[in-house]
């Protein structure tokens, strides 16, 4: 090889180091000058606001005030959620009651949920974070049950179902002697249990068993002789049979997801006020909503009166039906 040729070759490969180094340099430098220039962090973002039991009580016990509702019954039970009822002021009408409590929530930052319940009541449900601290039931003074006009025969009557529970202890001979129908709910194992749901039968009232706390739903109904359902004090859970009636307290229906198979009864407690008070509910419920249900203790001294009044229902313009008529109300079709 020539001196020209050489020195040529010489000169490219001078050339190719030191574009090779090049850009070596530049690939490593490039990440540095970027990496001196980071993008500046975010800014860290402040936890949600917890909000306290205490909160939230202090919240109620003020709004309730400022609306004028007065307190009926009142409990904490033993998970934590405080329970209750609460009268509303006479004259004033529920949507304008739910929009103003909403209205104070969203300014106090309070998770509230205001339902309608049966077509009269609010229930207000007030959380503490994701859990529940408040489940409460606001009624309005309502007036006098109103009597329905029209034929005693009238399939469209609202109907009304008359629940006694409590039943077993003794023998209630009287109770079944009337000839309106109406449901016992008797209790398992009881002195008096076998004997009175086979005279409640005898004479065309409904037997359902009452479920009693340390039993199934399906080991006290299987106890009861002829129970066509159950009185349980919760919310709704299957009983037996698809056909069968679960009668639980309305307070305990709403937000529950119960089987469409399942046959719920949403009743009115009478432990919770007056029995004729309460009595006074359901018939007002029963005009709004085609139907409804008392429930009342064997042992309340209100019963009479309530019965007193079945007797004589139909004059009133209602239709005393059994637990398991009322639950498929909307399949029954009276005399015409």
């Amino acid at each position: 090889m020539d001196t020209g040729a050489h020195q040529s070759l010489k000169q490219t490969a001078t050339l190719a180091v030191f574009v090779l180094g090049l850009i070596a340099l530049v690939g490593w430098l490039v990440p540095v000058m970027i990496d001196s220039n980071p993008t500046p962090a975010k800014r860290a973002e402040a936890p949600p606001r917890t909000v306290t039991f205490e909160e939230v009580d202090r919240f109620l016990e003020d709004t309730l005030g400022r609306i004028g509702a007065e307190q009926v019954i009142r409990r904490e039970d033993n998970d934590g959620i405080i329970r209750g009822i609460y009268q509303l002021p006479g004259g004033v009408e529920t949507p304008m009651i739910a929009q103003r409590l909403r209205g104070f929530a969203d300014e106090a930052d309070i998770e509230l949920y205001v339902s309608p319940v049966d077509g009269l009541d609010l229930e207000v449900r007030a959380y503490a974070g994701p859990k529940l601290r408040q489940q409460l039931l606001l009624v309005p003074d309502l007036p006098a049950p109103p009597k329905i006009r029209g034929s005693i025969r009238n399939p469209d009557r609202p109907m009304l179902s008359v629940v006694v529970t409590g039943v077993g202890d003794a023998g209630i001979d009287k109770l079944l002697d009337i000839r309106a129908p109406i449901t016992i709910a008797i209790k398992p194992y009881t002195p008096f249990a076998l004997r009175t749901a086979r005279i409640a039968a005898s004479h065309w009232h409904e037997v359902i068993a009452d479920v009693p706390p340390d039993m199934t739903p399906q080991e006290a109904q299987r106890a009861v002789p002829l129970a066509t359902g159950i009185w349980f004090d919760g919310t709704p859970v299957a009983p037996l049979g698809t056909f069968d009636v679960v009668v639980v307290p309305a307070d305990k229906v709403s937000g529950a997801r119960a089987p469409q198979a399942i046959r719920v009864l949403a009743a009115q407690r009478s432990d919770r006020r007056d029995a004729m008070a309460t009595l006074s509910r359901a018939r007002h419920i029963a005009v709004k909503m085609g139907r409804a249900a008392l429930v009342i203790e064997a042992d309340d001294p209100g019963l009479s009166k309530v019965l007193a009044w079945t007797a004589r229902a139909h004059r009133d313009g209602y239709r005393i039906v059994l637990a398991t008529e009322a639950a498929r109300y909307q399949e029954l079709r009276g005399p015409k």
